[in-house]
């Protein structure tokens, strides 16, 4: 079984892979400041909770947007797994050409989202990731990343919002009005249809300009899809677990058994 790990700004995100298939998920809060020991207690403590033994794993992936945290997770990965795992990164097969400036500077969550699609639905596609951050990643009909655009998440521009002192705080977290009689409802509809807007140009822009009205697909995924979906055509598909299928799918053109002798 493979043992994948996404390490976010917000979120550490496990999957577990049988035969291609995912079969659990767990989520654990990032913390820069957990040791890799406290890291290794949680793995194990979640995962046998769940009736899965470490024993059942024989590779792992990591793919990580934090680089401080990056070692840490490996250590405890290796401690409780005995195997080491493939971190996503420079030097690691995507399974697709990078068609930007410098290559290097693509994310792992951008790579693994980008794998996940191409995997998923197929290409040309866009890719929309609602996480703290959103995402947005493009790939032509050849199968390549050729670039994108990230804006700020959308609880992050709640918090902005509630920051100046004067608005409410509010969660993403409720039906939003396409105009606002109220300041809360005012400020979903200005983040929330306004970020859907936002996006839905990008679309629509990017499939005009540099998939010559080819794509098709379009998928979202992130902690926040499911409050801005209602809000997007039809057309858009969910897919919850994008990241973790992205780096299953990653691992696949790397396999190794990483078991440690």
């Amino acid at each position: 079984m493979l043992f994948a790990i996404d390490i976010g700004n917000s979120n550490i995100h496990v999957g577990f892979f049988e035969d291609d298939k995912l079969v659990h998920t767990f989520r654990l809060g990032t913390d820069k400041n957990r040791t890799s020991d406290e890291y290794v207690l949680l793995l194990k403590s979640i995962s046998e909770f769940n009736s899965y033994k470490m024993s059942f794993f024989d590779s792992a992936i990591i793919g990580s947007v934090v680089p401080a945290v990056t070692p840490i997770l490996q250590r405890a990965v290796e401690a409780v797994l005995n195997v080491t795992p493939i971190i996503v990164g420079p030097g690691v097969k995507t399974g697709f050409p990078i068609k930007i400036d410098d290559p290097s500077e693509l994310g792992a969550d951008l790579a693994a989202n980008t794998a996940g699609a191409i995997y998923k639905v197929g290409f040309p596609s866009i890719v929309i990731d609602f996480g703290t951050a959103t995402t947005v990643s493009v790939i032509d009909e050849t199968k390549a990343y050729i670039g994108g655009a990230i804006m700020p998440g959308i609880q992050m521009s709640l918090d902005a919002l509630q920051n100046t002192g004067l608005l409410p705080g509010m969660a993403a977290d409720k039906a939003v009005p396409l105009i606002g009689k109220t300041t809360k409802d005012c400020m979903s509809a200005g983040v929330i249809r306004g970020q859907a807007f936002s996006v839905q140009s990008l679309i629509d822009s990017y499939n005009k300009t540099f998939l010559n009205n080819k794509c098709i697909n379009t998928v979202i995924s992130g902690g926040f899809a499911p409050a801005i979906l209602p809000y997007l055509p039809d057309t858009v598909e969910y897919v919850p677990h994008l990241t973790l299928e992205g780096l299953n799918a990653i691992y696949k053109h790397n396999k190794v058994n990483s078991r440690r002798k």
